[in-house]
């Protein structure tokens, strides 16, 4: 009796023993396999990123080319045919009262804030403006004209027109009368003094007066009869095929500038198309506008006139997220040590 209860005691012990030198080894097995993985993990991120000296540098050497190209540009006049851009801004001239004078357009956020409806949250709007010299639907044609006429990279020029030369004189037959209720069934909304009213003619004008149902509306231009001062430079000439396609891009919708170089560009020279695939995100910003179909539309425009290609196709890729990862080793010893402890109790 005594040898048997000596045999099952030592059975026992041996099992636990065994139980829990399994315990153990499972336990290690499963730290090294979490560990190993975790580092490899890391090495291979670290590798996709670049570093930031690699960043510096990329920056610090197009500084450089920016630097190296603008002195070249200063040495050289514009010339006719060449795509620029400038840096425009537009005042009225009043020499009996200077504080009447209104800055109208700037094309800098430093003379934007002198504008009357300055906004610091649209900084993206207050950007060079982008001509071909020699060609119109850029910039105004009186400007163009002085460009033509001779002036070099960086120098700053000053034109000051006449009413006439500008906006044109003020008509007194463009003041007109317009019904209250017309006003309410082109534009939905109620009639005042200073609001905006524009007719079926596709003409734009102010409401100066509005009484006993009658408006007086004047269609001459806001800045009809005045004086008028551009102060110009150009300061950038676009040159490359692929630039001058960015460059267009970016006219037709304000902001473009920090994502262009995402738009990947494929020209078909012999069969005179072009292809642009539009980068991810732009192509989600563009579903949620309705100005999205409009900026293809003249962007093509734009860059069959004036760079000479005959299609234009924009290319949407939606790509599918990729899946995560699932690391089968940490399943795998998970569930070998919810069977120990099921067995062990």
């Amino acid at each position: 009796m005594a040898e048997t209860e000596t045999k099952k005691n030592t059975k026992k012990v041996t099992k636990k023993v065994t139980k829990k030198a399994t315990k153990k080894t499972t336990k290690k097995a499963t730290k090294k396999s979490t560990k190993k993985p975790t580092k490899k993990t890391t090495k291979k991120v670290a590798k996709e990123e670049p570093s930031k000296v690699d960043v510096e540098t990329e920056v610090d050497n197009k500084a450089k080319e920016e630097a190296e190209k603008k002195k070249k540009l200063k040495t050289k006049k514009v010339k006719i045919g060449d795509m620029v851009s400038v840096d425009i801004r537009g005042k009225t001239i009043e020499p009996e009262d200077p504080k009447r004078e209104i800055v109208f357009q700037a094309s800098n956020p430093e003379d934007a804030q002198m504008l009357p409806n300055y906004d610091p949250k649209k900084l993206e709007q207050y950007v060079p403006d982008l001509a071909i010299i020699g060609k119109q639907g850029f910039i105004t044609d009186s400007i163009d004209a002085v460009i033509q006429e001779g002036i070099k990279y960086f120098e700053e020029k000053i034109i000051q027109l006449e009413p006439a030369d500008a906006f044109g004189e003020r008509v007194g037959n463009k003041i007109e009368k317009v019904s209250a209720k017309q006003f309410k069934k082109d534009m939905n909304e109620e009639p005042r003094p200073g609001a905006t009213y524009k007719d079926k003619k596709g003409r734009s004008g102010t409401v100066l007066r509005a009484a006993q149902g009658r408006l007086l509306v004047d269609f001459n231009h806001p800045l009809a009869g005045r004086k008028i001062e551009y102060k110009i430079k150009v300061i950038d000439c676009i040159e490359g095929f692929d630039n001058q396609v960015k460059a267009l891009l970016g006219r037709r919708m304000p902001g473009l500038d920090t994502i262009l170089n995402e738009f990947k560009i494929k020209h078909i020279e012999k069969e005179s198309i072009l292809e642009i695939e539009l980068p991810q995100m732009f192509v989600y910003q563009i579903a949620q506008q309705q100005g999205g179909l409009y900026f293809k539309m003249g962007a093509s425009m734009d860059i069959q006139e004036h760079l000479g290609i005959e299609t234009v196709k924009f290319v949407e890729v939606y790509a599918k997220p990729p899946v995560p990862e699932v690391n089968h080793d940490e399943h795998d010893h998970d569930h070998h040590n919810h069977d120990h402890d099921h067995k062990e109790k």
